[in-house]
């Protein structure tokens, strides 16, 4: 095929499969914890923003935080980020705790639909830790103290177990690390967090792995490591023993930092690994508006999509008091939220590339393409980073089996938000497109 004049010419194709998709997501602290203790409708109303297909973002993973709970004497941490735990130094759990997000993840479980859970944890509660504090060590080494490690295995599963029995919750999978290479972790943080070196990161695992196997919650199992970055991921989880790997089952990354992404997709291949994308946001950016924003971590998703290829994508906050981290704003005078530019963004993938979806191969790295689960249309959603120029392709159908006569667009820019276009004619297995100068672009390729 010849590229119309003027464009790149785009192949698509649908032999070239590359990871089945189980869906996106986001983590629910800090922005559950928030929401929760409004009035019940209007925090309803945020969870139909969050989980509604086709007017909000359709999310279907959730990552809920088991509190690791402040030292009481202790008033550092930010607001909403002090998330509560769930058993006192005597041993004794107190179930009451943490309505906020647990109102959030019940009615999340009545209105979403194909559903995952996941429980995270960022720190053990403040009585194990060597500083006695949740937000890290003085120093920022290892926080569990060593008598600790079945305590703190204990104190998850038991939470695990608590919302199973009690609320008909299972979590697919039970995170006990986050970050924790990191050394950032320092005691009189803003949020909670606790380093594990990489012995102590196996050792955890494999205790989690045994109570929940002596508990009988095989509904749930381990995930790990959840590191910041990909290459400290690869690093660690390379050098796991056979004991350890045999105890988890289903690989955590964040894609705030690190290159390696093909190479930790590989490692996750070899050890028949699940991988999720499972935390990212615009860390260390310097982001000046809503479009800059929405651009950036389109660019990142496009980018964890096409080459660390996770079976998930998860955000880590959807409403937050930093614009550039939210898809929507909070207003707790109103009890009301307003989507930003990257809601909008999120959407034009969410709403679109759909759980069951497989990707298939495109030539671009501005692009990423699915295939529907029932195979009846093909998504493509294109970026172009560039301020200034607009950017012409043609895209090359002739790899797809069908194709409908015509192709559906919506657009996110600085003056759209996800705007519907008027339909793009489909000619000869061929589509002439244009991207706007900065602008994110989803079109849907009917294949009847």
């Amino acid at each position: 095929m010849i590229a119309a004049p003027g464009t790149a010419l785009v192949r698509i194709d649908t032999n070239v499969r590359h990871q089945s998709f189980e869906g996106w997501g986001t983590s629910l602290c800090w922005w559950a914890h928030h929401v929760g203790g409004w009035e019940e409708a209007r925090r309803n109303a945020v969870v139909e923003a969050v989980v509604d297909p086709v007017d909000g973002l359709g999310y279907n993973v959730f990552r809920y935080n088991i509190g690791g709970g402040e030292n009481p004497s202790h008033e550092h941490m930010k607001q909403h980020r002090e998330m509560p735990g769930f058993q006192r130094a005597d041993g004794t759990f107190t179930w009451e705790s943490d309505a906020n997000q647990r109102a959030i993840l019940l009615r999340i479980a009545e209105r979403g639909t194909a559903l995952i859970f996941e429980a995270f944890s960022n720190s053990p509660p403040y009585w194990m830790t060597h500083s006695g504090c949740a937000s890290g060590s003085s120093d920022g080494g290892d926080n569990l103290k060593a008598e600790y490690y079945d305590d703190f295995a204990h104190y998850l599963t038991e939470v695990v177990r608590h919302y199973r029995d009690e609320h008909g919750i299972v979590f697919r999978t039970l995170e006990p690390l986050n970050e924790p290479h990191a050394s950032w972790w320092k005691s009189n943080g803003s949020q909670e967090g606790c380093h594990f070196d990489r012995a102590s990161q196996e050792k955890i695992i494999q205790e989690v792995a045994g109570q929940l196997a002596s508990k009988g919650l095989d509904g749930t199992v381990v995930s790990a490591s959840d590191e910041n970055s990909m290459d400290d991921a690869l690093r660690n989880i390379d050098a796991f023993g056979p004991a350890t790997l045999a105890a988890f089952e289903q690989i955590n990354v964040h894609s705030y930092a690190g290159s390696k992404r093909k190479e930790l997709r590989r490692l996750a291949t070899e050890l028949g690994k699940r991988l999720w994308q499972s935390e990212s946001g615009p860390l260390g950016q310097d982001i000046s508006d809503d479009t800059d924003a929405a651009l950036f971590m389109a660019e990142r998703i496009i980018k964890d999509l096409r080459e660390l290829k996770p079976e998930a994508w998860v955000d880590w906050q959807s409403g937050d008091p930093s614009r550039s981290w939210a898809s929507f704003t909070l207003d707790d005078r109103e009890q009301s939220y307003a989507p930003i530019k990257r809601f909008y963004m999120h959407a034009g993938f969410s709403r679109y590339i759909r759980p069951g979806a497989t990707f298939v191969e495109v030539d671009s790295e501005d692009m990423v393409a699915a295939v529907s689960a029932d195979g009846s249309y093909l998504t493509l959603v294109a970026r172009n980073g560039d301020r200034n120029a607009s950017r012409g392709y043609t895209l090359d159908l002739t790899r797809l089996p069908t194709v409908g006569p015509a192709a559906e667009g919506h657009r996110t820019s600085r003056t759209e938000d996800l705007a519907r276009l008027p339909d793009m004619a489909i000619e000869d297995y061929r589509l002439v497109v244009t991207i706007p100068a900065y602008s994110i672009t989803t079109f849907v390729i009917p294949m009847p």
